[in-house]
């Protein structure tokens, strides 16, 4: 009894405007459920852009349904500071399985706790996963032509230009708003990342997407019609036609 009351007040505590907060002295949480995303991130020397050299990191962020906050370590934790991200670090049996489920709503067992204190950790707790289930059946399979679409926005999320540029035909990439180049510098210096919201066949060879993104003068809630096209047996974009300024 004594110890549901100790965790009733560890949930119902008014810390942080009613988050739950852990005790990353105890290794808390010991399970998360949210949205997995692979992420690339930037690393030495100056962590803070790919496309101007500094080192990939790929790594996952679990996005949390609800705000969370930690204790436990008084040199770098804060109960009043409130976040929905986890940095997630695969294991070696984890790492496949990881991968396979990105996109997927999931829940994790975690171990290794880190509260963030290097340029490596990218949110408040980072942790190690040492399982992983999903929680949704996976989406029906997509066309191609969805398939290529939505790979190319991902890699946009990281700001990795040189990959989303491969999946357009190749005479847009050479040059001009589909090079590697210019798609890095747009996508990789935004406020905050461009985020997929939905992707959605439209008429044959087109797909409608959804997005959002912010840059430091505006937030963006954007949709196109992405045209593609077959080149070799390869399904490529050819053009994309906003439906917004976005």
């Amino acid at each position: 009894m004594r110890k549901l009351l100790l965790m009733f007040a560890l949930w119902t505590a008014p810390v942080a405007a009613g988050a739950a907060c852990f005790d990353i002295s105890k290794f808390e949480p010991a399970t998360l459920t949210g949205l997995l995303s692979a992420r690339i991130f930037a690393g030495p020397p100056g962590f803070e852009d790919v496309a101007k050299g500094d080192a990939a990191e790929p790594g996952y962020i679990l996005k949390l349904p609800n705000a969370i906050c930690l204790t436990g370590d008084p040199d770098f934790t804060d109960p009043e500071d409130m976040f929905d991200e986890v940095q997630l670090v695969s294991r070696d049996n984890t790492a496949d399985r990881m991968a396979a489920l990105d996109g997927r709503k999931v829940t994790v067992e975690l171990s290794g706790h880190v509260p963030a204190h290097t340029g490596h950790h990218r949110r408040p707790l980072v942790a190690w996963v040492d399982e992983i289930v999903a929680e949704e059946p996976p989406a029906p399979e997509e066309s191609a032509a969805a398939a290529t679409v939505r790979a190319f926005y991902q890699a946009l999320t990281a700001g990795d230009g040189k990959t989303a540029s491969t999946l357009v035909v190749e005479e847009k990439r050479r040059k001009g708003p589909f090079s590697a180049k210019e798609l890095s510098r747009f996508y990789g210096a935004l406020a905050e990342p461009l985020e997929l919201v939905a992707v959605e066949d439209a008429a044959k060879g087109s797909v409608t997407v959804r997005y959002r993104y912010a840059t430091k003068s505006k937030k963006c809630n954007g949709s196109a019609t992405v045209r593609t096209t077959e080149r070799n047996g390869v399904t490529l974009i050819s053009g994309i036609v906003p439906k917004n300024e976005c």
